[in-house]
């Protein structure tokens, strides 16, 4: 996995390394079981530390790439939550697929629909270049 973040074989040594962003690194980021359980849990922080959905958005967005979100990012975030808050709501098989990824507990006090869908807008900011590399 890590070749594909370009990351250095153990039998060679670097002093840099590069800097690229190729559509392999967003599919593992996307469908790798440990990003999937990394954004789960991290949704499940945002639920405990945020009120509103536009403060659960900002939690995580800061976390992962530390800086706020501007108006734009925040209203497109919201906007995949909500898309995915109604069909989590309508596919309780979908929403339990992916809450089942992983091996961290399910904090089971909190919404799981919400859960799922804080799970995808966190899995969409891990997508972003300012996440996956240091620039």
């Amino acid at each position: 996995m890590m070749l594909n973040f370009d990351a250095a074989e153990r039998h060679f040594c670097i002093t840099k390394r590069q800097k690229t962003s190729t559509p392999l690194q967003a599919l593992v980021v996307m469908n790798d079981p440990q990003f999937v359980e990394a954004s789960r849990v991290l949704a499940q922080q945002m639920l405990k530390n945020g009120k509103t959905p536009d403060e659960q958005i900002s939690y995580a967005f800061t976390a992962l790439t530390s800086r706020k979100p501007d108006p734009k990012e925040k209203q497109i975030l919201r906007e995949l939550y909500d898309g995915e808050l109604k069909d989590f709501s309508h596919n309780p098989k979908r929403m339990k697929s992916i809450l089942a990824v992983g091996e961290y507990p399910v904090d089971k006090t909190l919404d799981p629909a919400q859960l799922a869908a804080g799970t995808i807008v966190a899995s969409t900011v891990m997508n972003f270049d300012e996440f996956l590399i240091k620039r």
